[in-house]
């Protein structure tokens, strides 16, 4: 069977990576769909994320050696047509660079992907305090003000190593039909449904 075709999306945190790729799983046939954060337990990731990004955020200090394995086991065995990777860092990492056919990278601004990791990480749970849930809050809106929103910035140079740089404040819909569109006007794809 033919070497799959591999399609990188990336953006930052609550950009809309994992929801653009998986709305591409689901209407594109024969693929497989690899999310960075499925590999939690064999991720590495560098200790102090500020630090990381206040000495030039070198993305080789993070490795994926599980979803390095399934993806390489995945296109060994040419099993699909496709392999989507929600990956964060597209071609700019050294373990996909290689494999990488298209690279996406979802272009939100810092507030809407703010908003929206708010809104999955502060869902209201019944069991918590909403005092507690707004302190929390309260934390981690300072540490985003003093640190955390430094490393998200280094984020959009991976847009310069893409080859469809989208606008993510766009709906998911005018987001995954871009794509495909892009795909299909190249010559990338043949079949869609």
């Amino acid at each position: 069977m033919k070497r799959p075709f591999v399609i990188s999306v990336s953006s930052i945190s609550g950009g809309g990576k994992t929801a653009l790729s998986a709305a591409l799983h689901e209407s594109l046939p024969d693929s497989s769909l690899f999310c960075f954060d499925d590999f939690d337990d064999s991720n590495i990731y560098p200790s102090d994320f500020y630090d990381w990004s206040q000495r030039g955020g070198d993305v080789e200090e993070f490795d994926c050696p599980g979803m390095q394995t399934a993806v390489n086991a995945e296109i060994r065995h040419g099993s699909t047509r496709l392999i989507i990777l929600d990956f964060p860092f597209g071609r700019c990492h050294s373990c996909f660079r290689d494999v990488i056919d298209f690279a996406v990278f979802v272009n939100t601004p810092l507030d809407i992907a703010m908003a929206r990791r708010i809104l999955r990480d502060y869902a209201i749970n019944t069991n918590e305090p909403s005092e507690k849930i707004l302190n929390r809050l309260r934390t981690d809106m300072s540490n985003y003000l003093a640190r955390a929103r430094y490393p998200y910035l280094n984020t959009y140079k991976h847009k310069d190593h893409s080859d469809l740089v989208l606008d993510g404040k766009r709906s998911l819909d005018d987001l995954k039909n871009d794509v495909i569109t892009v795909l299909k006007l190249r010559g990338l794809l043949t079949h869609v449904t």
